[in-house]
């Protein structure tokens, strides 16, 4: 039998729980993490927030914590839990050069707080600011290592430090696919034994008045009365933002039974795929989500009839649900898959999206049971799939495949099966 890779422990945070359970309870009971913003003018007044981790909590030195931010702290704090989760601790086999280190990172803004200081000390005679000055002598107020804060892999870094990870790693920005990568890096990484273990996962942005210009921009951020984001729904009328982590830890099957570590779910086969039309913000085309499904299913051997569930992209969108919908009703069109999306209550977590629905996939595996959608009625008349609102539906899962997409175009697949 060939080896599989499989998930031995998860680590999340996220606007409704920061354990797997909490998530988990508060996903079936039809919580939404949602709540009011307050972030500067922008059309987009909801947000699912969540609590971010004190440095202290993280046991973080001082020194650190200026070249460390929100992200950070949740990458950390989801990252610990996996690894604990794992029992890596315990397993002194495995060294800290065999351990690999693979996340989706978004984007990263700077903080007006590390320059104010360096233009108070810029001002001309006149009240403005003076370049000259500045270079000459103003630029000494911002901390010499600033830079640092703003590149996405710091955190990674950080938390490599922490846990005393040396092995195998790489970042990939900064969008829902990028969460599929460095989960398909990890299980890579497992199954060629360049790692006996690898942390797998990603870290949504930072809510900021810079992130919402972007999805401002973008054309995609929930401007209506209705503050809800609405994945597939006839009165969808955009996204809201999220943040929090997520993280898995991946090995072989082998490697967890010599271990003694139960196995959750495994991960078969990804996807990926690029397409685009018309604006650049337009998000990902029919045809390269179904490139990416179907890449998937072939990675896995297997066929869209043998798919029991999609959690899809769903972001509420009008373009990337319209474009999901005719994707899925084209490659699902002769077999019934159920559908949800987790976005109506977490919000759009970017990198952090696959990794989290990776998390509720092995919990609907485990339990029989998957989560509503939230806000997906009335559902859109397009649709010719069996969408999961209201309540819990019971139902036998062995195979899931999650969805999740950038808004410039990629979209990408993944599949988690019961464990064999």
């Amino acid at each position: 039998m060939n080896e599989q890779a499989v998930i031995t422990g998860i680590g999340v945070v996220c606007a409704v729980g920061r354990t797997p359970d909490d998530v988990w309870d508060a996903l079936l009971s039809g919580k939404c993490g949602a709540r009011r913003i307050d972030i500067g003018e922008f059309p987009c007044r909801s947000a699912a927030t969540t609590a971010c981790p004190t440095p202290q909590e993280l046991n973080i030195h001082q020194r650190d914590v200026r070249i460390m931010n929100t992200h950070s702290y949740l990458l950390m704090e989801s990252a610990v839990k996996a690894y604990k989760a794992a029992h890596i601790e315990n397993s002194p086999e495995i060294t800290p050069d065999e351990i690999g280190f693979f996340a989706g990172l978004p984007m990263v803004d700077y903080e007006i707080a590390d320059l104010i200081g360096a233009v108070a000390k810029s001002s001309a005679a006149d009240g403005g600011f003076d370049p000259n000055v500045f270079y000459k002598s103003g630029y000494r107020e911002i901390y010499p290592l600033w830079p640092l804060s703003m590149l996405n892999n710091i955190a990674l870094c950080q938390s490599s430090v922490k846990l005393k990870i040396r092995g195998e790693n790489a970042v990939f920005s900064a969008h829902g696919d990028s969460g599929v990568s460095a989960i398909a890096e990890g299980v890579r990484a497992a199954l060629s034994g360049r790692a006996k273990i690898a942390l797998a996962g990603g870290v949504s942005e930072k809510i900021t008045p810079s992130s919402l210009a972007r999805a401002s921009i973008a054309g995609v951020l929930n401007t209506c009365k209705d503050e809800s984001c609405r994945p597939f729904s006839s009165q969808r009328c955009g996204t809201i933002p999220g943040d929090g982590a997520g993280f898995l830890a991946i090995e072989t099957l082998s490697s967890a039974t010599s271990r003694g570590v139960s196995p959750l779910a495994a991960i078969t086969g990804w996807g990926r795929a690029f397409g685009i039309e018309g604006e650049l913000f337009s998000g990902p085309t029919s045809a390269a989500i179904k490139n990416a499904m179907t890449a998937a299913l072939s990675m896995a051997s297997l066929n869209p009839a043998d798919i029991d569930l999609l959690i899809a992209h769903g972001d509420g969108t009008a373009a990337g649900d319209k474009n999901e919908i005719e994707a899925v009703n084209c490659l699902f069109q002769s077999c019934p898959v159920s559908v949800i999306s987790t976005k109506g209550a977490l919000g759009s977590l970017y990198a952090a999206a696959a990794p989290l629905d990776t998390a509720v996939a092995a919990y609907v595996i485990k339990t029989g049971l998957i989560p509503p959608s939230l806000y997906s009625t009335p559902i859109d008349e397009a649709v010719r799939f069996d969408i999961v609102t209201q309540a819990p539906l019971q139902k036998h899962v062995v195979r899931v495949m999650i969805n999740s997409h950038s808004y410039e175009g990629q979209a990408a697949s993944l599949i988690v099966e019961r464990v064999k």
